[in-house]
């Protein structure tokens, strides 16, 4: 019945936007429509004085409405009232296909490795459909976007899944590409924090459309992942370190699993934790920095008995380890008990050197 009388299904309206084709000014078609009914409201006024007690007030305000709405469907009739709606050209817009091949990808949960599910889909129905309305072109997904040419001898072994990273690229590239809309084929297995506000508001600025299409169970009945891991990105050799390793599990409450940190082949520190029932569970672990350079830091759970998805137990972050010493000015005004104590607690640590300017008395 919608569709029969305003010609356009419900959804055409809700997605649209109301414009005025006419070329006159809209501020005339507004005073048009409130002078017309001032103008109605005072003849009825002056005219119908004396009718006004038999046929009561709200007979005549319901009578002035319906004229005056009569008048203003007809002002608005003459303004060419149409719905605005972004539509993609067929030929002239891009679509980006973009395929995730992080490592959780090659999980096999339903019966078929999720890449290859989504490998197939492409080449049987989703690009030939695309190609023929619009320009494709497609990336791989990993930290960022990556742009391919063809899918064979694609394989999932990126180590990270960065959705709100990548869609930030595409919402960049779209600036200066005829980019219509987005099609992301992913597990939605993300190792960053989220899609933040700031992408969210550019791609709805440039109007850039994102459709997901997923792959795997939506969670895993049997699961432990090493979500993040948070080390400084510099030290120096021979300091005390902490690493922060946040953890998520399904299935495994209350058991016991072994947390790794190691480094260049090193293991760092070494011991058991006991999985909880939070949402997040975090854990600190003290190492020793080793010998200066740059290194790769790797934290990591032992896989455990019953284990869905083993290739989300490991993060990895670079640390550079400084081999010099750290040099402090210390600047004093007048000689205190603290500068003692200072003096005395780094007089014996090799890593740093305290050079101090001290006023003992006036002018001195």
């Amino acid at each position: 019945m919608f569709e029969f009388l305003f010609k356009y299904p419900a959804s055409v309206f809700s997605k649209g936007t109301f414009v005025l084709l006419g070329s006159w000014p809209k501020w005339i078609l507004f005073c048009g429509i409130f002078g017309i009914g001032a103008l109605f409201a005072f003849v009825m006024w002056r005219r119908g004085g004396r009718r006004l007690p038999s046929m009561g007030l709200s007979r005549t305000a319901v009578l002035w409405l319906l004229q005056s709405l009569t008048i203003a469907v007809l002002l608005l009739l003459l303004w060419e009232p149409a719905i605005s709606i972004t539509a993609l050209r067929p030929q002239q817009n891009l679509v980006a296909v973009v395929l995730d091949n992080s490592r959780s990808m090659n999980l096999n949960d339903t019966g078929e490795i999720r890449e290859h599910q989504a490998v197939d889909l492409l080449k049987s129905r989703l690009l030939p459909d695309l190609t023929k309305r619009f320009q494709v072109r497609l990336y791989t997904l990993n930290a960022g976007v990556q742009r391919v040419q063809h899918l064979d001898g694609l394989s999932a072994t990126a180590s990270a899944t960065q959705i709100g990273t990548g869609l930030r690229q595409l919402a960049d590239e779209a600036a200066t590409l005829p980019m219509g809309a987005v099609v992301l084929l992913s597990d939605g297995a993300d190792n960053s924090r989220g899609i933040d506000a700031q992408t969210m508001a550019e791609l709805h600025r440039r109007r850039l459309a994102v459709n997901t299409i997923g792959f795997g169970s939506e969670k895993l009945s049997n699961d432990v992942e090493l979500e993040r891991l948070e080390v400084p990105a510099h030290t120096l050799a021979g300091s005390r370190l902490e690493a922060q390793v946040t953890i998520r599990q399904r299935g495994f409450s209350g058991k016991r699993a072994t947390l790794v940190v190691t480094g260049d082949g090193r293991v760092f520190a070494s011991r058991q934790i006991e999985l909880t029932n939070a949402p997040e569970q975090t854990e600190t672990v003290e190492f020793n920095a080793a010998k200066p350079g740059v290194m790769n830091v790797e934290a990591k759970l032992e896989p455990l008995a019953g284990e869905e998805n083993v290739a989300n137990n490991r993060r990895t972050r670079v640390l550079a380890v400084d081999g010099g010493k750290r040099r402090i000015l210390y600047v004093e005004g007048e000689p205190r008990w603290e500068y003692k104590f200072l003096r005395r607690a780094v007089e014996d640590d090799p890593a740093i050197e305290v050079v101090s300017m001290l006023r003992t008395t006036q002018n001195k």
